[in-house]
């Protein structure tokens, strides 16, 4: 397994790279050279799956979940880039997502899966993934590459707790199952990021993802995670532990969120009577507050490496879980805490414009 699962890495990483300017070319000055990135992502792993060993059987409906994800994003992102675009794009993050939360349910309900509460929480958080995944791109500092960072740093933590944990046996037949279809997407990704991040030798990105490729992406992740779940239900807070690898999209889904909401009562008229100066500065914060690019995959990093450590020093999931809590409410807190500090007269611009609409 190692060997092909390694080549297969190397050939989607050529494929993807070879892919993207193809497509960028053939698609320029057309809408859909968003989902360029995505399209020649998934070229990449088609190309690897067709050199390498055949994939698991149960794991091909998985593959073309995401790429009908992919392709409907690439039909769907010249709508997106229109009038209505923010509500196209809602649209089909919750059919997207839904589709992929049936799809994963059914495909667990076959599959060697022991069912506990920390698993149900897994499964809970799971669903929210590949919304929250796509919402990365709308963020104030989002760049075209940091959902495609965050993915990549998940997938490489996933891999690093399945080996950590797969002692043998089933647990490694699980694994290695994950691993042949986590190694070709971590290949196409590092494929992609050399043309969704400026380089010295080009100043923009070249292409992007688009919605479909997001929702993919944040599927695979959603997919890896309830996979290696199932090989850690005799593993003491193991279960848990993986919601410290996938937690920091959600969290920043739900901040996000409250930052749009925080964006809509910055525009009420109650809010800007004299009185309410101080309540006005601190909505103004909570709608501002962000982390950066480079943060948010630090944060990713670490919690992920920190559950791995806890997973493997035994430590309750009851205690996993209420530590994860206290730092999803510190995660949403600094940021705010920062932003409200600065001057009043810095947050008055423009409240509403980052979370009151969408970037298309």
């Amino acid at each position: 397994m190692p060997t092909s699962a390694f080549a297969s890495l190397l050939i989607a990483f050529v494929a993807a790279a070879g892919a993207v300017p193809l497509l960028r070319d053939m698609l320029r000055d057309r809408p859909t050279v968003r989902s360029a990135g995505a399209v020649a992502m998934a070229l990449g792993v088609v190309v690897a799956a067709f050199y390498s060993d055949p994939w698991p059987a149960s794991d091909r409906g998985l593959i073309f979940g995401a790429a009908a994800l992919v392709l409907a994003g690439l039909a769907l992102d010249a709508r997106l880039a229109g009038s209505g675009g923010a509500t196209v794009r809602r649209i089909f993050e919750v059919a997207g997502t839904l589709v992929a939360g049936v799809f994963l349910f059914a495909y667990l309900e076959h599959d060697r899966v022991t069912w506990s509460v920390g698993f149900m929480m897994l499964a809970a958080v799971s669903l929210l993934l590949p919304i929250a995944t796509a919402a990365l791109d709308r963020l104030p500092s989002a760049t075209p590459s940091l959902p495609a960072g965050m993915v990549l740093v998940q997938l490489l933590l996933l891999m690093f707790f399945g080996a950590a944990n797969a002692d043998g046996g089933s647990r490694y037949s699980l694994y290695a199952e994950f691993a042949i279809v986590a190694l070709p997407v971590i290949g196409a990704l590092l494929g992609c990021l050399v043309y969704l991040s400026s380089m010295p030798w080009r100043a923009r990105p070249g292409v992007a993802l688009g919605t479909g490729g997001l929702l993919a992406l944040g599927f695979m992740i959603s997919w890896g995670a309830l996979r290696l779940g199932s090989i850690t239900a005799e593993v003491r807070g193991g279960t848990t532990a993986l919601l410290w690898l996938v937690a920091v999209p959600v969290f920043e889904f739900v901040r996000e969120s409250v930052g749009r909401l925080a964006g809509r009562m910055a525009a009420q008229r109650w809010l800007q009577q004299p009185g309410s100066a101080g309540l006005r500065h601190l909505v103004q914060a909570v709608c501002n507050a962000h982390y950066s690019p480079a943060a948010l995959l630090s944060i990713q990093a670490v919690l992920g490496l920190a559950g791995i450590g806890l997973c493997k020093l035994d430590t309750s999931g009851y205690f996993l879980t209420l530590a994860l809590m206290a730092l999803g409410v510190a995660y949403m807190l600094v940021p705010v805490y920062l932003t409200w500090r600065r001057p009043a007269a810095s947050l008055g611009r423009a409240a509403y414009s980052q979370h009151g609409g969408d970037r298309a």
